[in-house]
């Protein structure tokens, strides 16, 4: 599990009737800075409802569930049908739809650091980010330099997009930049990791990438919390990251 401190025990509310369960909810925890505030965040990642013991116990889970109002709660694979209650509860709706990019021995250079030498290059949140990631199989990461000594860390997993190993990137920690040096990350998503494909989500980076096709509508990311910006919902610590392939 990703090292970010916890927030104890609690991975989730069950529903017992009659000595049985009849629904459960499993959520992961931790504690992160939004916008540099530490704040407890929660990510929901399986809601299971016995519907036929009585109506509205999803939404008893998804009350119980939600015992901190301070805290940012995410859901990242909503099923469709549970969509209409999360956004009744209150969350709000991010379009995850993506960029596939061809992924060539061509285009621009940069140069590339990996493993600790990217921690050297970090500081502050990034840093964090880095270090509760850097240890975990699924996770891959690459440190691009930029133009006037600027850095950007990118985190990716292993996917597929149509039956094609793809590097979804779930990270970066300067987005602005990632946008301009993506064909670079392209060539050694391909060079070092084997992926012919690379997966960017369309609100990370605006224009379209060479080579390019824009992927149909996937289903949205769902959050709810106070003083939080959609732009600072990320892929980190979440199912996506947890039960993704290893890459090595």
């Amino acid at each position: 599990m990703p090292g970010w401190p916890r927030t104890g025990d609690d991975f989730g509310q069950m529903l017992v009737m009659d000595g049985e369960v009849r629904g459960a909810i499993c959520q992961l925890r931790s504690r992160r800075r939004y916008g540099g505030v530490p704040r407890h965040s929660c990510n929901f990642t399986s809601w299971y409802v016995d519907l036929e013991h009585g109506k509205g116990l999803g939404v008893r889970l998804l009350q119980a569930a939600f015992s901190d109002s301070d805290a940012i709660y995410s859901t990242h694979s909503p099923e469709a049908r549970t969509i209409k209650v999360f956004l009744r509860m209150g969350f709000q709706s991010i379009d995850t739809t993506e960029w596939i990019v061809a992924n060539l021995p061509i285009g621009r250079r940069s140069e590339s650091v990996y493993g600790e030498d990217i921690a050297r290059r970090l500081e502050g949140d990034a840093l964090e980010n880095f270090n509760a990631h850097s240890a975990m199989p699924t996770v891959g990461h690459v440190g691009l330099a930029g133009p006037g000594n600027t850095f950007c860390h990118v985190a990716f997993v292993r996917s597929r997009w149509h039956k094609v190993p793809v590097a979804r990137i779930i990270y970066a920690s300067d987005y602005d930049m990632l946008a301009q040096l993506l064909p670079a990350f392209s060539r050694i998503a391909l060079a070092r990791f084997g992926l012919p494909l690379t997966a960017v989500e369309k609100r990370r980076c605006a224009r379209r990438p060479a080579l390019a096709i824009g992927e149909r509508w996937k289903e949205p990311i769902l959050f709810r919390g106070a003083g939080v910006r959609p732009e600072q919902i990320d892929a980190l610590y979440t199912e996506v990251v947890t039960f993704a392939p290893r890459l090595r």
